[in-house]
Order: C-alpha cells, then sequence, then structure tokens
C-alpha cells in the first residue's frame, strides 16, 4: 500500500518510478534496468535485504545514483554515520517527500565509497565502545555499536553487510572469537578484529583466538585505523 501511494504521487510529479517489494528485488530491477537511476528511494528496515545493502549493491554498478532512506526505527536507530544520511522519518506527508527529492537531486553528491563500509563494534565497556566507534566515525566509516556477543548476533541479523566486527575477547558470556567463528561459518566475508587489555599469553587459552588478528588496548587511533584498514582490503 506504501509503495503503491509512493508511486502514485512521484507519477503524478513527473518521475519515472521502478518498484521492488525488498532489497533483493532492488537489486535485480536495478540490474535489469538500461535506463540511468537517479535516486534509490528506500526503507531501510526490510527482509530478504535491508535498504543500507541494497543502495550499497546497487552502487556497485550505478556510482552516481542518491540514496533517499526512510526508517520508522530498527537498524537505523543503530547506525552511526560520519556524515548525515538524506533520510526521511515515517510518517512523513508528500510535501516532505517532494522538498527531500528535489534538495537530493539538485545539491547532494553521491556517498563516497568509505561511507559505504559498516563496521559492528562490540564491547562491554561503554567508554572504549563510544571512543572506537568515534575513531571509526571521523575517518569515514558507518559503525554499529553493542555491548554483547549476544546482541551483536540480534544485529547482524537485521542487516545484510557488515565488513567488519571488532569485539573485544573476553564477555561474560560467550566469547567474541566464539562470534567470530559464527560469522566465518555463515555466507558473511566479514573480517575480524580482536581487541583486549589482557595480552597474547592470558588470552592463548581461549579457543581460535590465534587464528585471529589482535590489537591490545590501549591502542591509539592510528593503529585502531591501520589495521582496519588492512583488513577491510583483504
Amino acid at each position: 500500500m506504501i509503495r503503491t501511494l509512493i508511486r502514485s504521487f512521484l507519477e503524478n510529479a513527473g518521475y519515472g518510478v521502478l518498484m521492488a517489494a525488498n532489497g533483493r528485488d532492488a537489486v535485480q530491477v536495478s540490474l535489469a534496468e538500461p535506463r540511468t537511476i537517479d535516486v534509490l528511494l528506500t526503507d531501510v528496515d526490510m527482509p530478504e535485504v535491508d535498504g543500507f545493502s541494497a543502495y550499497r549493491q546497487i552502487k556497485r554498478t550505478r556510482p552516481e545514483i542518491r540514496g533517499l532512506f526512510m526508517s520508522g526505527g530498527g537498524i537505523f536507530s543503530q547506525l552511526s554515520l560520519p556524515q548525515p544520511m538524506p533520510f526521511l522519518q515515517k510518517p512523513f506527508g508528500a510535501e516532505a517527500l517532494r522538498l527531500k527529492l528535489k534538495s537530493i537531486l539538485e545539491e547532494s553528491e553521491p556517498a563516497p565509497a568509505a561511507w559505504l563500509k559498516v563496521i559492528l563494534v562490540v564491547d562491554h565497556d561503554s567508554g572504549r565502545r563510544h571512543r572506537t566507534k568515534s575513531i571509526l566515525n571521523e575517518n569515514g566509516y558507518a559503525v554499529l555499536t553493542t555491548a554483547s556477543v549476544e546482541e551483536a548476533e540480534l544485529i547482524a541479523d537485521s542487516i545484510a553487510t557488515i565488513d567488519l566486527i571488532v569485539t573485544e575477547v573476553l564477555f561474560a558470556g560467550e566469547s567474541g572469537v566464539h562470534l567470530a567463528e559464527r560469522v566465518e561459518a555463515s555466507a558473511r566475508e566479514a573480517r575480524t578484529l580482536l581487541i583486549s587489555h589482557f595480552d597474547r599469553e592470558v588470552l592463548s587459552g581461549v579457543s581460535g583466538f590465534s587464528e585471529q588478528e589482535f590489537l591490545p588496548n590501549f591502542f591509539t587511533p592510528e593503529a585502531l585505523l591501520e589495521r582496519v584498514g588492512r583488513l577491510l582490503e583483504e
């Protein structure tokens, strides 16, 4: 119903409109369309593939496409971006949509590639979690944060694309290594960077630790960014 209403308004306003029911369908529609697509107008929280991940996939073949995201909360409320995201809070009116589209088409530049990299930070220490997020945001990365492995897995189920997990090793429940192992066993291609104030000798007793990249705490911004950049390039 919402798709039909938006399509009717946009066509009456003079726009050409393509329709898709979810992110996976949107990617297929984009691949099949020979004409230029100027804007992807998408909900963020959707089945199959979320809107943010769909935008990333479509942008690989259409680097000049703009994104306008709609959301009533969900994963968007937890995604911290390095720059403002073109966004409409649900519910919104036709005039708000018209003005936002006009602004995007006339003024906005497409998002840079680094802005589309998503890093999940998992750390029970709120101060270190906030510091890590700030360093990554200030250097062009989108960041999701959570305080436990269990919360991390729930968040990961809500977004199709996560490029890197930066996680504490030791938690009250399951370890960051267990999270890394489950991510690697899934269809995701995310890498993992483990952090801890314990040294390697102490952590060597954690099953699977030696197979993961490790950054001791207290780390400098330069050390974090060097390791993150290298892992994202591999």
